[in-house]
């Protein structure tokens, strides 16, 4: 009974955009790539959730953060080095979205967006993030890396438990022990994820989702920035990549010396504890020839990213977070994402966004748009 009152969790912001938001799950099989992480011959499977627009409604039942709690939080505890107990009202904790169909006419059609998690991470650790962008018309996409990811959780009940590399500082040790080479796994679950979206037309949950193929961006945190940015490298699909305190170490030297012709945003901490990643992100940056935006937020931690300081200030005693205001923080993330993609995927005028950018507080920006042939 302490638990609770010593490390409350509270529900997280509500998205403000004028639709609802729903949200589905499934597990999805590559059959042209053998697991890798396993030593059986087996296929790459991945658990994949979509957030997808409905229409308004003010009374749903909305579901619940947490899924299968008696799997996940037992992982959750483990990697966060806390006794169970301390965490299992997290199941509580319930989300803004709820499991439905689509239900808007077929001629609406929203861009699409691919959301990579970090290492050890969930595919739907910035809910708050991704249900906001929902609401005002996207279609998002997000899948639990196997073996990447704290845990995943097939639909056949059985479970992929973190591999990808062990929990330690980050310096040259950890980046020689840990295997850089799953970036390129990585890539291919989203690229995947893209072929399946774009090619699978026998698929009736695909055929009724309100979603424009044709416009795609790539959002992701800390590693899943790394794979945001090579997926969009790599692929001429993806138009746009919103990197959420990127890990850029695992980033080919290729696309480090070429940089990047397309738009990109980094929204991050103001300074890594490994100083050599800023420098590789802006050696980057100053050789990409598309629009490049930097946003340094002073006073965060890397979890700050992520949902986790809207949860509990309890995050914040222990130092796992922190921003001192996690929903200004949250209102930052926010509005620069989707001012971002508005741009970039909806046509919106570059203008706004760099307002916007120009707009914000107790932040350092960085602006270059190279000038129109």
């Amino acid at each position: 009974m302490i638990f609770p009152v010593m490390a409350p969790f509270s529900d997280l912001p509500a998205p403000t955009g004028p639709y609802s938001v729903a949200t589905h799950s499934s597990t999805w099989t590559d059959s042209s790539r053998d697991e890798t992480f396993t030593a059986e011959k087996d296929y790459r499977r991945l658990v994949v959730q979509t957030w997808f627009p409905i229409a308004n409604q003010n009374d749903f039942s909305a579901l619940a953060y947490i899924d299968d709690p008696e799997l996940r939080l037992p992982a959750i505890a483990k990697q966060l080095r806390l006794p169970l107990s301390l965490i299992n009202h997290f199941g509580d904790v319930k989300t803004h979205a709820t499991p439905t169909l689509p239900n808007l006419e077929k001629d609406i059609k929203f861009p699409v967006i691919l959301f990579s998690h970090g290492l050890s991470g969930m595919r739907f650790q910035n809910t708050a993030l991704i249900e906001e962008l929902v609401s005002y018309g996207y279609v998002v996409f997000a899948a639990d890396h196997s073996y990447g990811a704290n845990i995943t959780i097939f639909d056949d009940g059985l479970t992929a438990e973190y591999r990808a590399g062990k929990r330690r500082a980050l310096n040259a040790d950890f980046l020689n022990s840990i295997d850089l080479s799953q970036i390129e796994i990585l890539v291919k679950d989203l690229r995947f994820i893209l072929d399946v979206i774009k090619i699978d037309s026998s698929n009736v949950f695909f055929d009724a989702l309100p979603m424009d193929t044709d416009r795609i961006g790539v959002m992701g945190h800390s590693l899943g920035g790394a794979v945001g940015i090579t997926t969009m490298a790599l692929d001429s699909r993806v138009e746009a990549a919103m990197v959420l305190d990127g890990w850029y170490a695992p980033i080919p030297d290729s696309v480090i010396a070429t940089g990047l012709n397309r738009p990109i945003f980094h929204l991050g901490q103001k300074q890594w504890s490994e100083p050599g990643n800023y420098m590789r992100m802006d050696d980057m940056l100053s050789r990409s020839s598309g629009p490049v935006y930097k946003m340094l937020v002073p006073g965060t931690l890397h979890t700050d990213f992520t949902d986790m300081p809207l949860f509990t200030p309890f995050s914040l005693l222990i130092g796992y977070t922190k921003i001192q205001n996690p929903i200004w923080l949250n209102d930052l993330l926010r509005v620069n994402t989707a001012k971002f993609f508005d741009v970039y995927l909806k046509d919106y005028p570059e203008s706004e966004l760099r307002k916007q950018i120009l707009s914000a507080k107790d932040v350092t920006s960085y602006i270059f748009t190279p000038l129109a042939p």
